[in-house]
């Protein structure tokens, strides 16, 4: 998707349009913008040649080089040393739109808040792509989500869109676990015995409250497979109450898994006495 914004590859079907004001500027993971055959001195000088020596060394100091090291050439640095270079690079490019695909990968701690801090001082666009979480909540102002084939906008912060994916991991979950309790409920009905026709009172009432709490298991059976399909659509993440909704959808969700773990226990003994009943 970046390339494509960026004209370096082809779109299957639609338009694709940037402002004619815009002046994108890319980081690249492979770290390919990085000229090696220069001193990173001459590299930023080449891009501000009406620097004094001061401004350059001042601008390669923020992002960690001091002293004799910006003399040092690029092929000698290491991935983390490269990537600095390429930020320091791409915040003297003159874009008003900037495109970081994984701008953390190779940097440490120190290296990572010199970004952080030259993103925060931005004054253009940031289209960010990162796997590094603490910088996607400590940065991000608008979230795109991509699943299915399509890109859907969520209301709210990176810290809101996590709760909201937890609730959701969770349901799936729990669907799962109940699906599975229920088909052992299931085949232990197929195997179980017909009940033998005894007129006996004790066995009519076993019968009875076996016969309840199937209705039981059924009704909550169809009571979390309603809200399991409310927290599974994607256009419930995209309303500005998406997150607290989810929320009330969650907690719903655990009430009806304690109450259906309830029934499937009253049917496990309804079931068992039955066939201790049934069989004397």
């Amino acid at each position: 998707m970046l390339k494509a914004l960026l004209g370096e590859h082809p779109t299957q079907a639609g338009d694709l349009r940037l402002g004619t004001s815009i002046t994108s500027g890319y980081y690249r993971q492979d770290l390919s913008q990085v000229p090696l055959d220069r001193t990173l001195y001459d590299v930023i000088a080449g891009l501000r040649p009406k620097w004094e020596r001061g401004r350059v060394q001042g601008h390669l100091g923020r992002f960690g080089f001091s002293g004799q090291e910006v003399l040092r050439r690029a092929d000698s640095l290491s991935g983390g040393e490269r990537a600095r270079v390429a930020l320091a690079i791409l915040m003297l490019s003159g874009a008003n739109l900037l495109i970081l695909d994984e701008p953390t990968n190779h940097l440490d701690v120190e290296s990572i808040e010199a970004l952080e801090d030259a993103i925060e001082g931005y004054d253009g666009t940031v289209i960010l792509v990162s796997h590094d979480r603490a910088l996607l909540r400590a940065l991000t102002t608008r979230i795109w989500i991509l699943h299915d084939r399509k890109m859907t906008e969520f209301a709210g912060g990176f810290a809101e869109w996590e709760e909201v994916s937890a609730e959701r991991a969770h349901a799936a979950t729990v669907s799962a676990a109940e699906e599975q309790a229920l088909r052992q409920v299931h085949e232990h009905q197929r195997v179980a015995p017909p009940s033998k026709s005894d007129p006996r009172k004790e066995l009519r009432q076993a019968q009875r409250e076996l016969a309840a709490a199937e209705a039981q298991v059924a009704e909550l059976e169809s009571q979390v497979a309603l809200v399991v399909a409310a927290l599974e659509d994607p256009a419930l993440y995209t309303r500005p109450d998406g997150a607290r909704t989810a929320g009330q959808l969650g907690a719903q969700l655990e009430t009806l898994k304690r109450s259906l773990d309830a029934q499937l226990e009253r049917w496990t003994r309804a079931t068992e006495q039955v066939e201790t009943l049934d069989g004397a």
